[in-house]
């Protein structure tokens, strides 16, 4: 077991990937393996980088949240997936249909995020 908790973020745009890992960087017990600019670079980096958490957001190009989630799940049940997302929670909530974790407003990140990566995190990994 792994003393980290493994995050990927999957989000198009680069300027908030950066903004969340300020925000989590205070967590010395999260570990970033990597990110991704759509949802099939994502579903191609969980394969290869086997995080523990996957940050996901709904509104990408090429493919995306929506499609992208059931494709993480159905390889990989054991990585919890977390949607980031500007929609308002009900629209979000479709993706909790799809197997995510859980999901949050890209505006609530900075008080919500690591205590719902805590909670979603795969047994093992919990803090």
């Amino acid at each position: 077991m792994s003393d980290s908790i493994r995050i990927l973020i999957v989000d198009d745009d680069p300027q908030f990937r950066e903004i969340v890992r300020l925000v989590l960087r205070r967590a010395p017990d999260f570990e970033f393996v990597g990110e991704a600019g759509d949802g099939q670079a994502g579903v191609e980096a969980v394969e290869g980088l086997r995080p523990d958490v996957v940050l996901l957001d709904l509104m990408m190009p090429v493919v995306d949240g929506f499609g992208a989630l059931p494709r993480m799940r159905a390889a990989h049940p054991d990585v919890a997936v977390i949607i980031l997302t500007a929609l308002d929670a009900e629209e979000a909530a479709e993706g909790m249909l799809l197997g995510a974790a859980g999901f949050v407003e890209k505006r609530h990140i900075t008080e919500r995020l690591e205590a719902l990566i805590r909670v979603c995190a795969p047994v093992g990994q919990e803090r």
